[in-house]
């Protein structure tokens, strides 16, 4: 009887360990997910700041001036194969000016282009929101993020390095990194 009963919370006890292990790995796991981080702690990360704003991106990530008040940045090496690129270029803005109109002005700025929007939401930066902007341009899937304070308006955009422009290739990973870093 006492080999029995002691099968038995031994079983019992195995059964416990590997139902608190299994809990601990999916609590883990999906944890992870919820909690959006602005990097994970185990990569290092470089500060950079400019005209009203400050980001802090990957240190395997170049950081280039591409004209003034327009900076670019992208990951030296692409884990999917495909190299994006974030530029963010900064602009006026009168503050109490409608966002929306000011965000359909800037896009439909030069007449030549077919516009089409398919829709916009709030999106959150490290600190505040942004607002994405999903539609396309000449045909072309695009997406927008426009952030705003005071005086200066900053329109982010990821295109791919390399690629042909049919936007089969989306940034999404390298953009949703940026922006969990910036503060504007």
């Amino acid at each position: 009887m006492k080999k029995q009963l002691r099968g038995s919370l031994l079983f019992g006890a195995v059964i416990a360990v590997a139902v608190a292990c299994a809990t601990f790995f999916i609590v883990e796991h999906y944890g992870a997910r919820a909690v959006s981080a602005p990097h994970p702690q185990s990569v290092a990360v470089r500060n950079f700041s400019g005209d009203g704003y400050s980001f802090g991106i990957p240190v395997d990530w170049n950081i280039e001036r591409t004209a003034s008040g327009t900076v670019a940045v992208h990951p030296v090496t692409a884990t999917s194969g495909v190299a994006c690129k974030i530029e963010m270029s900064s602009f006026s803005y009168a503050s109490g000016t409608d966002m929306a109109d000011w965000i359909s002005r800037r896009i439909g700025e030069d007449p030549s282009l077919a516009v089409v929007e398919h829709s916009t939401e709030n999106i959150s930066l490290a600190s505040g929101t942004g607002v994405e902007w999903v539609g396309t341009i000449d045909g072309i899937p695009t997406n927008l993020v426009y952030a705003f304070n005071g005086g200066r308006a900053y329109e982010i955009a990821p295109s791919v390095i390399g690629e042909g422009p049919d936007g089969s290739v989306p940034c999404d990973e390298v953009l949703r990194t940026f922006l969990s870093g910036l503060t504007i």
